[in-house]
This record gives C-alpha cells, sequence and structure tokens, in this order.
C-alpha cells in the first residue's frame, strides 16, 4: 500500500474532497516526523508505539567479501504494536 492508497482510502471513507483528504495524510505524516524528529514517543492508542532509538557503533561484516566492516553509531526508530493492533492481524 503507498501513501496515495491511503489518501484514496481517506478519500472513499469520509466526506471530503481528494485534495483535503491528501491534505489530512500529509499532516499526519508531518506530525508523526516532527515527534519522531523531537525525541518523543508516539503512542497510538490500539496502534502502537514508535519511539526513536540510539544504534551503538559494532563492526560488522560484508556479505560478499567476508572482510569486516565498521558500522557507524546512529538512530533509529523502533515500533511496537499494540495489542489490538496484534489480534486484528493475527485473525
Amino acid at each position: 500500500m503507498t501513501k496515495e492508497d491511503i489518501i484514496n482510502r481517506v478519500w472513499e471513507n469520509l466526506d471530503l474532497r481528494k485534495k483535503q483528504a491528501g491534505e489530512v495524510v500529509e499532516e499526519l505524516v508531518n506530525c508523526i516526523k516532527d515527534v519522531l524528529k523531537s525525541g518523543e514517543k508516539l503512542k497510538i492508542g490500539g496502534f502502537g508505539v514508535f519511539e526513536v532509538r540510539e544504534r551503538k557503533a559494532r563492526i560488522g561484516r560484508n556479505p560478499k567479501t567476508g572482510e569486516k566492516a565498521e558500522i557507524t553509531a546512529g538512530q533509529m526508530i523502533k515500533f511496537k504494536a499494540g495489542k489490538p493492533l496484534k489480534t486484528a492481524v493475527d485473525k
């Protein structure tokens, strides 16, 4: 599913023009980005929790050559699904 598919679904299910549905989806995505950029957790009830975690530097291997390579430290986004989402997907 793409962002355009989400926009179409919002457009079909709500009484909005397609442009408005696109603006709603775009604003939601921007809101999620802003919260994660600031380092806050984002909890969406019934869906899950997004949070930014630090990843330590480590030594890895190039899968083609087997050569050791340094993997730099950085940040990553972690998502933990909530119980209602897990239950819905499991059925």
